[in-house]
């Protein structure tokens, strides 16, 4: 029973403590803007590709990959913070050569996953240029 007690009152202290600072630390949080969309997907998990190309899987709109580079007509844009990114339907080599914002959203033929090919509107870093980039569904 005392055991109990003890361990109630620490429960209750600890929530008196952490109610306050949380209540207070919440009343500063804002919600990152996001693009406007019908569907609008965070890209994570973004990894090196060729040249200035990136990679990153899309997990939401997987179903709007293009099947091939050849028969390109995914609806999707590609978002650098509230800005969009362009041309779309590009082609790999494109992406990984050139750069500068360029994307394509594809499924590849041995690989049930689709991915976002792309690359930063000024081909830095998108793990580390501290933008936040999506996949939106207009």
């Amino acid at each position: 029973m005392k055991q109990e007690l003890k361990i109630l009152a620490a429960g209750l202290a600890f929530f008196a403590v952490y109610l306050p600072i949380a209540l207070w630390a919440g009343s500063y949080y804002v919600p990152a803007d996001r693009p406007p969309g019908a569907v609008v997907e965070p890209l994570l998990g973004i990894a090196q590709g060729l040249g200035v190309s990136y990679r990153a899987q899309a997990l939401v709109l997987w179903k709007q990959a293009d099947a091939s580079e050849d028969n390109m007509r995914s609806p999707v844009m590609l978002y650098e913070g509230l800005t969009p990114l362009g041309p779309a339907r590009s082609y790999i080599k494109e992406i990984q050569d050139t750069g500068q914002g360029r994307f394509a959203h594809v499924m590849f033929s041995n690989d049930p996953r689709s991915f976002v090919i792309f690359s930063s509107s000024d081909n830095s870093d998108p793990r580390t240029n501290g933008r936040k980039y999506w996949l939106v569904l207009p």
